[in-house]
């Protein structure tokens, strides 16, 4: 089939067939459905493979395919469409990322299976270019929707800075604090491991006394780890997992640091773990 025979019920099938793949959470399936639903999954997949074969540059069909990922489990089904658009032409890609993001986010939501298309945006210049020049014309809450995605994405996986800059978003600095000179051996050694390893259980060495812990863990959250700032907040998972009963102290802990100590340690949650920052300006608002 040419991509000029592709009509709309083509796009709409797509589409519909995309958005039916069945849910593990929901009622079990008969035979007669099942044996439907693998009718469908597999036309859906006949639809795009195709483009192994015929290259893919009409821009209604490449929103096409970006409309037939829906918020739902796919279960590896989509590879199907990212394979497709990883084939697509360039430009016309990158039109169809700006006219079909903005609406895409509004009307289905936050959602992976968007945001594994959109990571083509991430290596293709050209395409991040165009994605670019469309998104000028986005409408400043159309902006404001993708860049609150974009910032998900980018705190789930380090990648996304080119996609950003070419929105005009400032480049994070991953810059590490220097360790202070004056601070105890154990606090350095607790930060050294955390910069190298990713390790937290120097964070916190006394399992007796653990509120002897939240001095160091609080100073470590304070200051910046450049490239592992989206691990911060893991340095309180042995609190938030594990000894969730201390939670009370370390909040009035917290509270008890002056201001602008607390709003760093808040803040540098917050620039990678948000809910977790939420929570505890609850906690330390209802104290």
């Amino acid at each position: 089939m040419a991509e000029a025979e592709r009509d709309s019920a083509w796009r709409d099938e797509l589409i519909r067939l995309g958005g039916s793949i069945h849910q593990d959470d929901a009622p079990p399936l008969s035979d007669e459905e099942d044996a439907v639903q693998q009718a469908g999954i597999q036309r859906y997949l006949a639809m795009l493979d195709v483009f192994d074969f015929e290259e893919l540059v009409d821009q209604d069909t490449i929103e096409a395919i970006l409309w037939s990922l829906h918020a739902i489990d796919d279960y590896g089904i989509y590879e199907a469409a990212y394979g497709a658009l990883s084939l697509a032409d360039e430009m016309a890609l990158g039109r169809a990322f700006a006219q079909v993001l903005p609406e895409w986010l509004r009307t289905r939501g936050d959602h992976d299976s968007i945001a594994a298309a959109i990571w083509l945006l991430v290596e293709r210049d050209t395409t991040r270019a165009e994605f670019a020049r469309g998104a000028a014309g986005w409408a400043p809450d159309e902006r404001s929707l993708v860049l609150a995605a974009l910032a998900r994405w980018d705190r789930d996986v380090e990648g996304w800075t080119p996609v950003a800059a070419a929105l005009g978003v400032p480049v994070r600095e991953s810059v590490a604090d220097p360790l202070p000179a004056d601070w105890p051996a154990d606090w350095t050694a607790a930060a050294v491991a955390f910069r190298d390893d990713g390790r937290v259980d120097r964070a916190w060495l006394d399992e007796g006394d653990f509120a002897s812990n939240f001095p160091r863990v609080l100073a470590l959250l304070e200051i910046d780890h450049g490239d592992r700032w989206r691990e911060v907040p893991d340095l309180l998972n042995p609190l938030l997992v594990r000894r969730r009963d201390a939670i009370p102290a370390f909040v009035d802990a917290l509270a008890e640091v002056p201001s602008a100590r607390r709003d760093r340690i808040l803040g540098a949650i917050d620039s990678a773990r948000p809910e977790t920052a939420d929570a505890l300006r609850s906690l330390l608002a209802q104290r």
